[in-house]
């Protein structure tokens, strides 16, 4: 051994561009380890076991491109890996500044919508960032200019391919539970390193365990090879879980509104703090006589806020944690998706949007919910920066319509002023503004007086539905159901939006239903996305014969329940949150929520992934 070491010594000291090699590989990895939160997991060998993976790739990397290849395909191969690492680094970084976690390879097909807000995305890089890649570029840049050959023996090569392949091996097999039996059948194995490393669902943790190479190798592995299969016996155990959760309640809002019109509302990133009674008084004023729920939360699930919200809220399911984007599951069966069970009680069904029907697939998304047609503003005329404001919507004679002309009618719009960026160069919040000069505040913090603006815009919407519904006569008959799809994550400033936000939970967003001439009512237990297909069905008198993630919000014995994507969760006493928490703390009680977020997503893999309804069912 000291005999290698020696040689080793000495080889890079007459190499000295492997030494550069080896800093431009594990920046990258440095640079995303930064973002992570130590003491996720108790288990004191995570740490070990990414730092020997990222150790060992890099070890076969140079492997392959110093000693094995010629020094001309040498240098290709290894400014091709290093630049594409660093640039991976970077864009998950940017990424998680925003989201708070990692996102998986299949988000590349939605890199489309973050593409078209690149000045905000540059606002969140900070110096450790800038430091990273610079010190990264520097070293690759310095490690081609000195490349050399490198002339090895057949015993050297042996080693140094053998050593760091053993290595990955090793970590691979300790860390499976398949080798090291770990507890499979316990409550909490879903927050074990092995079984998080297993089943690769939790994209920060197993980042924590894997380091970046491995994780972006599995991350390519899973995506390629998908392991989706769901048995007989998977099927039948989501059917206990649907039926231990018993039937649909009958209560004191059951049919309540039963035949009555419906337009719901997902309100692009309108936050809470940005609705008050001058700057948004319609919204204020619905919120304060209508259904408010006070403790709504919009968490998020597999990779984008927007599409999952608007999948969670049609569907009563999200998105899972191995899956990315809602539309790849756009040829699902949904049989109780809130569309399909209107359309089965006679209502005419439509949703609308500014973007184009290809976007996100929504065309036949939402055709799968059960909507008639996805109508993009385009198709009425309504296109550019002007489709982009709430407030024209509406002024548009056909879009109104659309909505409205054959009833009862359940229409799902989608509104877009309050979406990023809230920074000058935006073409939509320049044309806000002459909109509305008066709200142009020069003494305020740019990005909160751009979001008032902002939020202004999408108040207008309101105003001018209830004013056109009440003109047709349509006002007494028809119900508005309102909710946020996400916080107003934009907001480049984190101070600002922490001082904005206040003590809110970051997902906490608004929600509300207002029908005219309804008794005004605060609910103030927990809610998710989830929970609306149940409160609907009951609320509207439509089929109850499906099985929901949620529950009936407005049902009397429901003490409100929500989880987040990092197993947290929420219920009417407390919020537990499981990085913050103490293992030897916990209570019968927090174990008994906890499996009961674990067989939340348990079922909601097996019906979406497994698709449910169309094998099963």
């Amino acid at each position: 051994m000291k005999t290698f070491l020696q040689n080793a010594l000495s080889l890079l000291k007459k190499y000295n561009f492997i030494l550069f090699a080896f800093v431009a590989l594990v920046l990258p990895d440095v640079m995303l380890k930064r973002l992570v939160h130590p003491g996720t997991f108790t288990e004191n060998f995570v740490p070990i076991t990414a730092g020997l993976f990222t150790l060992a790739w890099v070890c076969v990397i140079l492997f392959l491109c110093v000693i094995l290849l010629s020094k001309r395909w040498g240098r290709i191969v290894f400014a091709v890996i290093s630049v594409l690492f660093t640039v991976y680094a970077f864009s998950e970084s940017m990424y998680y500044k925003i989201f708070d976690q990692f996102f998986w390879l299949k988000s590349i097909a939605l890199a489309g919508e973050g593409a078209d807000y690149l000045s905000y995305v540059f606002k969140l890089m900070d110096a450790n960032i800038i430091v990273c890649v610079v010190l990264a570029l520097a070293s690759i840049v310095l490690a081609l200019v000195f490349w050399k050959d490198v002339k090895v023996g057949i015993k050297a090569k042996c080693i140094f391919m053998l050593v760091p392949v053993l290595v990955i091996v090793a970590v691979h097999v300790y860390l499976q539970p398949v080798f090291q039996q770990n507890a499979m059948n316990q409550w909490d194995t879903w927050r074990k390193p092995r079984a998080v490393y297993k089943n690769f669902t939790d994209a920060n943790r197993s980042f924590e365990i894997t380091g970046i190479y491995q994780f972006l190798y599995l991350n390519a592995y899973t995506t390629i090879f998908p392991n989706e299969r769901y048995t007989e016996e998977d099927y039948k155990k989501a059917e206990a879980f649907f039926e231990a959760k018993g039937e649909m309640p009958v209560h004191e809002y059951t049919e309540l509104f039963k035949g009555k019109n419906v337009i719901a509302v997902m309100m692009e990133s309108m936050d809470g703090w940005a609705i008050d009674k001058k700057t948004t008084p319609t919204l204020h004023y619905m919120m304060s006589n209508g259904i408010n729920f006070s403790n709504y939360n919009a968490p998020l699930f597999g990779s984008g806020f927007t599409l999952g919200s608007e999948f969670a809220f049609n569907t009563g399911y999200y998105t899972p944690l191995s899956a990315v984007s809602p539309a790849h599951f756009s040829g699902n069966s949904y049989p109780y998706a809130l569309a399909n069970l209107f359309r089965d009680a006679g209502y005419a069904t439509n949703s609308f949007h500014f973007n184009e029907a290809t976007f996100y697939n929504r065309g036949i998304l939402h055709r799968a919910f059960g909507y008639e047609k996805y109508n993009a503003f385009e198709d009425f005329g309504l296109s550019g920066v002007e489709a982009e404001l709430d407030s024209n919507i509406l002024k548009n004679d056909d879009i109104y319509k659309k909505m409205t002309e054959k009833q009862p009618f359940f229409s799902f719009v989608i509104t877009y002023s309050a979406h990023l960026p809230y920074t000058d160069d935006s073409p939509k919040l320049k044309l806000a503004k002459t909109y509305r000069p008066e709200l142009i505040d020069e003494t305020m913090h740019p990005e909160e007086n751009s979001m008032q603006i902002l939020a202004a815009d999408t108040d207008a919407f309101f105003k001018q539905l209830l004013t056109r519904l009440e003109a047709d006569g349509l006002l007494e008959d028809t119900v508005i159901v309102a909710f946020t799809d996400h916080f107003s994550y934009g907001i480049s400033d984190e101070a600002l939006l922490s001082e904005c936000r206040g003590d809110e939970l970051i997902y906490r967003v608004p929600a509300f239903i207002y029908a005219k001439g309804i008794k005004p009512v605060k609910i103030s237990k927990p809610m998710m996305t989830a929970d609306w297909a149940p409160t609907l069905v009951n609320l509207f008198g439509l089929d109850r014969e499906g099985d929901y993630l949620g529950n009936d919000i407005l049902d009397p014995e429901n003490d409100g329940f929500v989880y987040f994507e990092n197993w947290s969760w929420m219920d009417s006493e407390r919020y537990y949150n499981l990085s913050e928490e103490k293992e030897e703390e916990e209570t019968d009680y927090i174990r008994e929520q906890n499996q009961r977020v674990k067989a939340s997503m348990d079922a909601n893999n097996i019906v979406i992934l497994g698709d449910y309804y169309a094998n099963f069912k």
